[in-house]
């Protein structure tokens, strides 16, 4: 799903910022992925998007095909004074969306990581070791069934699809 915008908040306000963006609470510890909705001024959705916690001030967020590019976040971060850059990171990476009741069985087959229910619960994310490159594998559904998200860089993209 490499038509989805990939998309980094860094800096001391990255907080600020998310939670100005945000519907959804994204005050959450590391490792945590929400689903919210991105609203503008008067409340209205823009978007609708998963912000995942990353170490430190960054956190992800890959936004849907239907918002186009990074206008939006800049201006609310220059007219609200954040301190925080966004980085587009959306041709760097692509996404992999491994859907359906088996989702688990056929990943688990592929990596070392434990990828059990208590190890790796829904709506979390954390790196793997995926056909040797580094993954951040996301555990999000949108069909109703067991799903993961991996995000991957473009240079493993090919390895890890195979």
């Amino acid at each position: 799903m490499s038509y989805f915008g990939k998309y980094f908040l860094t800096g001391p306000d990255a907080q600020k910022a998310a939670d100005w963006l945000c519907s959804h609470n994204v005050q959450q510890p590391e490792g945590t992925t929400v689903y919210t909705c991105l609203l503008n001024r008067a409340g209205r959705v823009e978007a609708d998007l998963t912000f995942s916690v990353l170490k430190g001030d960054t956190g992800s967020t890959p936004a849907n095909p239907a918002f186009e590019g990074t206008g939006f976040y800049i201006t609310v971060i220059e007219d609200n004074r954040f301190r925080c850059n966004l980085i587009d990171n959306s041709h760097q990476m692509g996404l992999l969306s491994i859907q359906g009741p088996h989702s688990r069985e056929l990943l688990q087959a592929l990596t070392p990581a434990d990828l059990s229910d208590t190890a790796f619960p829904f709506s979390t994310h954390r790196m793997i070791d995926f056909a040797g490159h580094p993954v951040r594998a996301i555990r999000l559904t949108f069909v109703g069934e067991l799903g993961w998200e991996l995000h991957v860089p473009n240079d493993g993209i090919l390895d890890v699809y195979r």
